[in-house]
C-alpha cells in the first residue's frame, strides 16, 4: 500500500509567519498532531508538532506571538505519493515524528500520520465497504452503487458497461486502504 492510499488530504498548512500562538490554536481546534509549514512560494520548509508547541509553550509564561519559523523542526522529513507505507512507518519510527507530508514536486499533497498507519493495518472487509460505499455516495449520490467486499476484493453493482462513469467509480474503490482488487458487475 502507498502513502496515496492513506494519506489525509487536503492539508491544513502554516506559513513561516505564522505566530506560534496561532498554530496552538490550529492544533487545539482541529486536533491535529503536525502542521507542515510553506515559505513564501509555498513550498514545505519545516514541520512543527503538538510537542514542539507544547515544549516552546512551557518555555514561555507569555503567549507566543513570534513566528513559528522559530519553533518549527527544519529540514523535514516528506515523501511521494509512491511512498510505501512500510517506509513511511520506518520512517516515522526512527526518527519520533507524528507525521510525513507527502509532496508531488514541491507541493504539499496530503499527510501521513500515525493514525493514518495504524488505521491502514486495521482495516477489514466491513470497514473498506462502509469506505468505499460511502465515497461512492459523495461522489454520485446515496444508493446508486453498492458494494460488497471479501478478502479486500470489491464488488461494485449497478455500474453499466456503457455507464460513463465506470472508471471514476472503480477508480475511487480502488483508493480505499484495504483495497486488493475491484470488479464492476
Amino acid at each position: 500500500m502507498q502513502a496515496r492510499h492513506i494519506m489525509s488530504t487536503p492539508v491544513t498548512t502554516v506559513s513561516v509567519d505564522t505566530p506560534t500562538d496561532e498554530c496552538v490554536e490550529i492544533i487545539a481546534r482541529k486536533g491535529f498532531t503536525v502542521l507542515p509549514v510553506l515559505d513564501h512560494e509555498e513550498h514545505l520548509v519545516g514541520i512543527v508538532s503538538d510537542g514542539d508547541l507544547l515544549r516552546e509553550r512551557l518555555r514561555s509564561s507569555t503567549p507566543l506571538r513570534h513566528p513559528v519559523r522559530e519553533t518549527m523542526t527544519s529540514p523535514v522529513i516528506a515523501m511521494t505519493p509512491d511512498a510505501d507505507i512500510s517506509d513511511l512507518a520506518s520512517a516515522m519510527l526512527r526518527t519520533k515524528l507524528r507525521g510525513i507530508p507527502i509532496l508531488l514536486g514541491r507541493q504539499v499533497v496530503g499527510i501521513v500520520t500515525r493514525r493514518d498507519l495504524i488505521g491502514a493495518l486495521t482495516t477489514d472487509d466491513a470497514n473498506i465497504a462502509k469506505e468505499v460505499q460511502h465515497r461512492l455516495d459523495v461522489y454520485g449520490g446515496e444508493g446508486r452503487w453498492s458494494v460488497e467486499v471479501a478478502d479486500g476484493q470489491v464488488q461494485l453493482s449497478g455500474v453499466t458497461a456503457e455507464d460513463p462513469e465506470r472508471g471514476v467509480v472503480a477508480a475511487l474503490a480502488e483508493t480505499v486502504p484495504g483495497v486488493r482488487k475491484v470488479a464492476v458487475v
